[in-house]
């Protein structure tokens, strides 16, 4: 757009006043289940069956290798393969669910999973929103390595991006085998979340002059 000469800006996806909010309140209401390990995908529409797809050889080796793994499925997913017919007793399936409802499921869970098609141009332009809702609750997430994750999250710090099965296996390995690890990585991640990814701390001043001088036109 700017070759084409035009002024652009990025406004990027953040978290509402009631969205932390509701974040708050789900932290201090939901407790977690720690006999398990709960790694979670929150879908949110029936074409994330092809995200999710690129990740069941890598959670299939996950759930061999860590019997205390459960997968917890939200939304209209639909796992039509082997990743569900061999591990259906230890996958958890979870409704659609209004946002505060949404906040305590991702709360209840131990680490969250973003995966999407590397490469893709419709996927690349996707936002980091999954890496900062589970971050305002303190969990982290391992998220495909697409250019907005990238940008986003400190690898091995406030989250883990991957771009390969054994990346992926490797990373989610870490957060199953290592609570002290997971729970601080989590923490990081809501510390970014909270002061950078909420409209209250948004800086986009030059975006919202540009609308005023056009609406004076």
């Amino acid at each position: 757009m700017t070759e084409r000469g035009k002024k652009v800006f990025v406004v990027r996806n953040r978290l509402s006043k009631r969205d932390i909010a509701d974040a708050d309140i789900a932290l201090q209401n939901v407790k977690k289940d720690n006999q398990f390990v709960r790694i979670a995908y929150f879908s949110g529409t029936p074409s994330h069956n092809k995200d999710f797809a690129t990740i069941t050889g890598a959670l299939s080796i996950v759930m061999d290798r860590y019997p205390k793994v459960r997968l917890v499925l939200a939304g209209p997913l639909d796992p039509q393969d082997a990743l569900a017919r061999r591990f259906e007793d230890r996958i958890d399936r979870v409704p659609f669910a209004s946002r505060p409802e949404h906040f305590k499921n991702i709360a209840a869970v131990h680490i969250n999973l973003a995966p999407l098609e590397i490469g893709n141009p419709f996927c690349e332009s996707k936002s980091e929103l999954k890496w900062f809702e589970a971050g305002a609750v303190g969990v982290p997430t391992v998220a495909a390595s697409t250019e907005p994750f990238r940008e986003a999250i400190i690898d091995g710090v406030d989250g883990f991006v991957a771009s390969t099965e054994e990346e992926w296996v490797a990373k989610l390995g870490i957060l199953v085998e290592d609570e002290a690890f997971r729970l601080a990585m989590g923490q990081k991640a809501r510390t970014r979340v909270l002061a950078e990814y909420t409209t209250e701390h948004a800086n986009d001043s030059e975006y919202v002059a540009y609308l005023r001088e056009k609406m004076k036109k």
